[in-house]
C-alpha cells in the first residue's frame, strides 16, 4: 500500500511547540505540489517508532472531506508517521530537506535539526 495525496488542493499545518503557536493553510500551488511530490507514492510499513510524533506538529493534506495527515519526526529524521496510526513512510534525505525548507516558510522551526 502507498500513500496517495493526488487528491489534494491544499495543506493544513499545525505547530504549536513551546511558545509557538501555528495554524495554517497553504494554498500556494507551488509549494502545495511540492508537498505532494515529496508525500506521494511512499510505501507504508508498520512499527513502533521512537522519533517523536505528535499531532500538534502535524501536515494534513487535504481536499473537501478527504484528508491524509502526516506528522514529521521531531528528531528531524526523514520519517513520518501517518494519521494517527502505526503506519509510517520514509522519504529521503533530499526531500526531507524540502519538507523542512517548506514547512520554515510558515513558521515550522524543528528545535533538533
Amino acid at each position: 500500500m502507498r500513500v496517495n495525496t493526488d487528491f489534494a488542493t491544499e495543506a493544513l499545518l499545525e505547530f504549536h511547540y513551546g511558545d509557538i503557536n501555528i495554524s495554517v493553510t497553504i494554498t500556494d500551488e507551488d509549494d502545495i505540489l511540492m508537498l505532494k511530490q515529496i508525500l506521494n507514492g511512499r510505501a507504508y510499513y508498520r512499527g513502533s517508532l521512537h522519533c517523536g510524533f505528535i499531532e500538534d506538529i502535524s501536515i494534513t493534506m487535504t481536499s473537501g472531506r478527504k484528508s491524509i495527515m502526516f506528522c514529521p519526526a521531531n528528531d528531524g529524521c526523514q520519517l513520518l508517521r501517518v494519521d494517527t496510526s502505526c503506519r509510517y513512510i520514509e522519504i529521503s534525505y533530499e526531500a526531507n530537506t524540502q519538507l523542512h525548507e517548506i514547512l520554515g516558510k510558515y513558521g515550522m522551526i524543528f528545535p533538533c535539526i
